[in-house]
This record gives structure tokens, C-alpha cells and sequence, in this order.
């Protein structure tokens, strides 16, 4: 899971906050219109949306899976808002009521993302076949595997074994992992056969 640290350097690159602020005006001004936020907790929620995503694969959010998502928003909040208002799960709520109509544009938003945060010239070892799965995530540019651990799973430290997931969980990774451009990468592919279908 990303710190606040790190989203906090993220967030220092201007292209990366240009994306950020246009997709937060568009929110506010479309679903939420008094919602005060700031770019780097918008950019939080974006990179939340794609766990929102996993857990609405059925549909329905549980409780426990809604205070899984506000927990983790709540670590990703810049300066922690544990017993006041927090911006990150204040967004969440507006996200989580109408997922459908904003889920392509947060993965849009990450998609862009990614590709000012990857350059191509640390990318040649991701692609190359030679070389197995686990040699690669150990020599992969940080900020990737980062980016596949934080978005895809609950704890870090299961990159190399991602466990066992439910068909249709799989199949909105994998549907996530095309839209946010990380299904370019033969890593994230290779990440993806890892799990177990239960």
C-alpha cells in the first residue's frame, strides 16, 4: 500500500497534479459540489479506485469491505484525519455511491499517471522474457512494483504469491489492469498468473 509520503512525492510532479486537479474539478463540480479536498488526497481516492473496483466486482460493497476502504483512505490522507472529518473517505462515500459513471475516468486518471511515472528506459526488464517472474520484480524500477502491489493487493509483501482470488475478482483485475495500462507490462501479466482461481 502506498504511504502518504509517497503519494505526497507523486503528487510534486506537475503533469501528474494537472491530471489530478482536472479530474477533482470534475468530480466536484458533477458529484460533489461542496466537498473540499485537496490535490494530493484527490489523488488518494483516485488511487483507491481501483481497490473500490475489486470489491464492487459483485456488485456490492460489504460493511467490512467498505471499512477495509475507509481504513486504507485513511492512511493515505495527508497530515491523518483518524478523529476528524477525513477528506479521502468523504470522497470515498461520494465514489462508492456512483462508481459506475466514474470508474473509467479514475483508471483514466491512473493510466496517465503511470506513463509520466514510467519511463521507458527503466521499463526494458520488465518486458524481457528471459527472465523469470521473481527475478524481475526484484529488479523492477521501485515505483512499478509499488504501483502493482498498492493497487492490486491488501499487503505488499504478497507480490510474489498473490493467493487465491474469486473468478469474477480476477476477471475485474484483469479488466482494471488493461484500463489503467499496466496489462502493457509482461510483469503485470505474469503478477496476474500468480493467483489462484478458488
Amino acid at each position: 500500500m502506498f504511504s502518504e509520503a509517497e503519494i505526497a512525492i507523486i503528487i510534486k510532479d506537475e503533469e501528474i497534479d494537472k491530471i489530478v486537479d482536472q479530474l477533482k474539478q470534475d468530480f466536484i463540480t458533477n458529484e460533489a459540489p461542496y466537498m473540499e479536498i485537496s490535490n494530493h488526497d484527490f489523488l488518494s481516492l483516485i488511487l483507491l479506485s481501483t481497490d473500490v473496483g475489486k470489491k464492487m466486482a459483485n456488485k456490492h460493497v460489504s460493511f467490512s469491505e467498505e471499512m477495509s476502504l475507509q481504513k486504507k483512505a485513511r492512511k493515505y490522507s495527508k497530515g491523518g484525519f483518524f478523529l476528524s472529518s477525513d477528506p479521502v473517505v468523504d470522497g470515498l462515500k461520494f465514489l462508492l455511491k456512483n462508481f459506475d459513471a466514474w470508474e473509467d475516468k479514475f483508471y483514466a486518471a491512473i493510466n496517465k499517471c503511470s506513463k509520466v511515472l514510467f519511463r521507458s528506459d527503466d521499463l526494458q526488464l520488465i518486458n524481457d522474457k528471459s527472465i523469470d517472474f521473481e527475478t524481475k520484480v526484484m529488479y523492477s524500477p521501485y515505483l512499478l512494483i509499488r504501483f502493482i502491489s498498492s493497487l492490486f493487493l491488501e499487503r505488499d509483501e504478497d507480490i510474489l504469491n498473490p493467493g487465491t482470488i474469486k473468478k469474477v475478482e480476477f476477471d475485474k483485475l484483469t479488466e482494471i489492469g488493461s484500463k489503467i495500462g499496466l496489462s502493457d507490462y509482461l510483469i503485470f501479466n505474469e503478477f496476474m498468473a500468480k493467483y489462484e482461481l478458488k
